[in-house]
């Protein structure tokens, strides 16, 4: 599908309504992750805005592998905080579909809203298939640890 604003003029859109999607996930950020819940509102706020932030970044650049390479640092980090993968997925999924929300709502009736919504889409789209690679890859290598370990104990 053709999108009629450019990649840097989606990016420019998005970080213009950055601020509207952060103060919403604050807003709802007990429900998005219990653990961002019992945090204070300055730390939610600076791990949400970097998580934001990094979405910008790739929407503009489109660079998968730098993508990755955030939400594996993204996957430990909540990793030391007890939160598993899952959690970390439905995390990114949801600030996503609250992205495209904000989106659609502020730009209704534009061809940049639509556009924006569907990049925004993409992205979350994209960010879960990613998200998903990391553990399956990480599963397989721990697998495959496993194997080397019990065939020593033989």
């Amino acid at each position: 599908m053709f999108l009629a604003m450019s990649t840097a003029a989606l990016a420019r859109a998005y970080d213009e309504l950055r601020p509207m999607v952060l103060q919403r996930l604050l807003d709802m950020r007990a429900t998005l992750d219990p653990s961002l819940g019992r945090l204070d509102e300055a730390t939610a706020r600076a791990q949400m805005n970097a998580v934001l932030e990094h979405l910008g970044n790739f929407l503009a650049t489109g660079d998968l592998g730098s993508h990755r390479a955030f939400l594996q640092t993204f996957i430990a980090m909540r990793a030391a905080e007890a939160q598993g993968p899952a959690s970390v997925l439905a995390m990114m999924v949801a600030i996503g579909d609250t992205a495209a929300q904000v989106a659609q709502e502020q730009l209704a009736g534009t061809p940049d809203g639509a556009d924006l919504t569907l990049m925004l889409t993409r992205v979350t789209s994209s960010t879960a298939r990613a998200v998903n690679d990391i553990v399956a890859e990480e599963l397989e290598r721990r697998l495959a640890e496993w194997h080397v370990m019990a065939k020593g104990a033989s």
